[in-house]
């Protein structure tokens, strides 16, 4: 028999169950994990980044001190490059900074490293003409022979941006095969030379051997690329060095063609005449054939053309030979017999005078202005040069350049200058005189002084003496009468006189121009050429302005001072150190100049 069993739940907890059914289950989508933080690698790499950011803005703020102490803190980052892949040592080197070069190599910074370009620090040092730290690099065994992207080399470089200096120390350190290196476009430094218009580069390059018959790719010679870039100040020499105008190149065109197809007039007038002068040249040869009678021609030529170019340098030494031969000869024919007793004086002193200006003339003219030889390759100032630079000169101590003379390889002091009448440099140039046909510089100058004031003296006194025999000698009734009367009369001695009237007062403005040089220890070629000469300009700040001041380094100090030197202490190029302000020599302000900026010059291909 079944049994009753109690229900689980009763009926009214059923129902409630039935009318609210279960909640449903809630199912919760999984959590995403949070983003994980930069790894330490990468955080290291940011940093160095930042770094090395901040060490490029220093050096380009040339801020070396503290980039230093920076790079010593944290060491690797001396091999850090920058966006074009320049290192430090790059940088440094182009800003001129030995120091800083030469502790870059100390820690591991190699000589050559290469930037995106191909160029070494070699050469940003050469293009800006820092010697000290190209010194620097050389000793570091930078290649000197390293070619860029373009083929460039260092001194390639060094003749694009005319650094000279630069030029000098690595034909110093290498050897004449720099001279024969070309770009990509087979260009010698030669050619760059040239192209550039460079007449000092191409003497140096002459000096050193360099080959102006050298082809490039397009076959062209020297002559063609200053040709094509209108060069005309070193045409004529690159002829002379054995260049051929009539010479094709690879697009058979001569150097000739060129300057017609470039319309430049100059270039062709100056063609045209290189061209007379060689078909002169050759109508001079001597006639093999005809044995002593063509030598005879020949000959004759050269004293032609001899003749043709002294004479018009010795028309005014003629001219006052013949004026003081006509003094002479009038006083003796027309003077002398009375002049004695109406100017026993002034006679006395005419002819003193007289032997006295003439010995002197003859003493300046003859005598040694201070010429100085022309010296020889390889023992010239060149080679002085090249020691000098490369011998460990403190930057910005190095020898002037400028002062090295490209014709006669003399290295000239301040006061030298090269004389083109002469073909020579003379010590303490002064100016060239016509009158003496001769330069005026140290060893005639105070000869000179002497013969302006006996010329001058004499011609007053010979004034004075006219004029007292012509009241002698023609009676006087009226001015017109007394005038025509000396005319007529006495033609020559009117001749002379008015001649000494017309040219006493050039002679005495002579005097005084020269006098106020020798008080100040300046020369005609200094006043002439002030502002071309920078030892005489000292850069100041006056009132927040810059200001270039005229200081005269050779000053001694005071006008007896200056005067001694010039007579007896003869040493007027000797520098001497000014006090602050304007001294005896005198000042004066260039109130329009301001600091002028470097520009920079990138010397890109010509092609």
């Amino acid at each position: 028999m079944a049994t009753w069993q109690p229900a689980h739940q009763p009926p009214h907890l059923q129902r409630t169950a039935r009318r609210h059914p279960p909640a449903p289950t809630v199912r919760t989508a999984p959590t995403a994990p949070a983003p994980a933080g930069p790894s330490k690698a990468e955080m290291e790499a940011q940093l160095r980044l930042q770094r090395s950011q901040s060490l490029f803005a220093l050096i380009r703020q040339q801020n070396f001190p503290m980039l230093t102490q920076m790079l010593e803190e944290k060491p690797e980052h001396w091999t850090d490059v920058d966006d074009e892949g320049h290192t430090l040592l790059h940088w440094g080197a182009l800003f001129g900074n030995r120091d800083f070069v030469s502790l870059a190599l100390s820690r591991g910074c190699k000589a050559d490293t290469k930037s995106h370009n191909k160029q070494t620090a070699l050469m940003w040092a050469v293009l800006r003409g820092h010697v000290g730290a190209a010194r620097a690099l050389l000793d570091a065994k930078a290649d000197v022979q390293h070619h860029d992207s373009l083929g460039a080399t260092p001194l390639i470089l060094a003749i694009q941006h005319r650094s000279y200096k630069s030029l000098l120390v690595l034909m110093h350190r290498g050897s004449s095969s720099l001279l024969s290196d070309v770009d990509n476009n087979g260009c010698t430094p030669a050619h760059w030379a040239s192209y550039k218009g460079d007449m000092t580069a191409l003497k140096l390059l002459d000096y050193f051997g360099a080959d102006f018959q050298a082809l490039d790719n397009s076959r062209m010679l020297p002559l063609h690329r200053a040709t094509s870039a209108s060069e005309a100040s070193v045409i004529e020499y690159l002829v002379e060095r054995g260049c051929d105008p009539t010479q094709k190149n690879g697009e058979g065109k001569s150097a000739i063609d060129i300057a017609d197809e470039n319309h430049s007039i100059q270039l062709q007038y100056i063609f045209k005449k290189l061209s007379k002068k060689k078909e002169g040249a050759a109508q001079q040869q001597p006639d093999l054939e005809g044995g002593a009678a063509g030598e005879g021609k020949k000959n004759e030529g050269v004293f032609k053309g001899l003749t043709k170019d002294k004479a018009g340098q010795k028309i005014f030494p003629v001219f006052w030979l013949v004026c003081v031969s006509l003094a002479t000869f009038s006083y003796i024919m027309e003077l002398r017999a009375t002049s004695y007793e109406v100017a026993p004086t002034a006679s006395f002193l005419f002819e003193l005078g007289i032997p006295m200006s003439l010995g002197i003339f003859f003493w300046v003219a003859l005598a040694d202005p201070g010429k100085l030889s022309t010296r020889i390759k390889g023992h010239s100032g060149v080679e002085e040069l090249m020691r000098a630079l490369d011998g460990g000169a403190p930057e910005g101590q190095e020898p002037d350049i400028s002062r090295l003379c490209t014709t006669t390889w003399v290295l000239k002091d301040l006061r030298t200058k090269y004389c083109t009448q002469t073909g020579a440099c003379v010590s303490e140039f002064d100016h060239y005189c016509v009158w003496l046909n001769t330069s005026i510089g140290k060893g005639n100058h105070r000869q000179f002084v002497c013969l302006a004031l006996s010329e001058w003296f004499t011609q007053l006194t010979h004034i004075y003496l006219c004029w007292a025999m012509m009241r002698e000698l023609v009676s006087y009734s009226s001015i017109g009468a007394w005038i025509l009367g000396v005319v007529t009369g006495y033609p020559l001695l009117t001749l002379i006189f008015l001649v000494q009237c017309l040219t006493a007062p050039w002679v005495l403005m002579l005097i005084i121009h020269q006098l106020r040089l020798v008080m100040a220890n300046l020369t005609t070629n200094e006043m002439m050429n002030m502002n071309r000469y920078e030892h005489f300009w000292a850069t100041v700040v006056v009132d927040g302005h810059v200001q270039k001041m005229f200081r005269n380094p050779f000053s001694k100090g005071s006008v007896v001072k200056n005067c001694l030197d010039f007579w007896w202490w003869r040493t007027r190029s000797q520098k001497v150190d000014q006090v602050q302000g304007c001294g005896s020599g005198g000042c004066s302000h260039n109130h329009g100049g301001g600091g002028g900026g470097h520009g920079h010059s990138h010397g890109g291909h010509f092609h």
